[in-house]
């Protein structure tokens, strides 16, 4: 009984290794500018840093820095815990959506700047 306590145990613990990934050149995305995102390619990984000025909708934003402002698409899980205004500074990551509507962000990673 107790090899087969030790066994499962052991098994319980493999894939908690499984979950690493890449760190370095190329895998976080260089910071850039609204203006040069909306030019970038569909799918492009982009890094913004500016303000949230409006909500538009229940997950659509509008994101301004010194080049211009976006429509940023953000799901609720990846908003962050703590309050924050249109004041507040923060740095967005994402890729670029193209839609016949126009270029959007779809952000994966929010973080609100000090």
């Amino acid at each position: 009984m107790k090899k087969i306590l030790a066994m499962l145990s052991i098994a319980a613990l493999l894939p908690l290794g499984a979950h690493a990934e890449f760190v370095g050149e190329g895998s976080t995305p260089a910071l850039t500018t609204v203006a040069k995102a909306l030019q970038a390619a569909d799918d492009s990984r982009v890094m913004l840093e500016g303000n949230i000025v409006r909500q538009i909708d229940s997950k659509h934003y509008e994101f301004k820095d010194a080049s211009g402002t976006a429509k940023v698409e953000i799901d609720s899980k990846y908003l962050p815990a703590e309050k924050f205004t249109a004041q507040s500074k923060v740095r967005l990551q994402g890729k670029v959506d193209k839609e016949f509507s126009g270029s959007k962000i779809d952000v994966k990673k929010m973080e609100i700047l000090p």
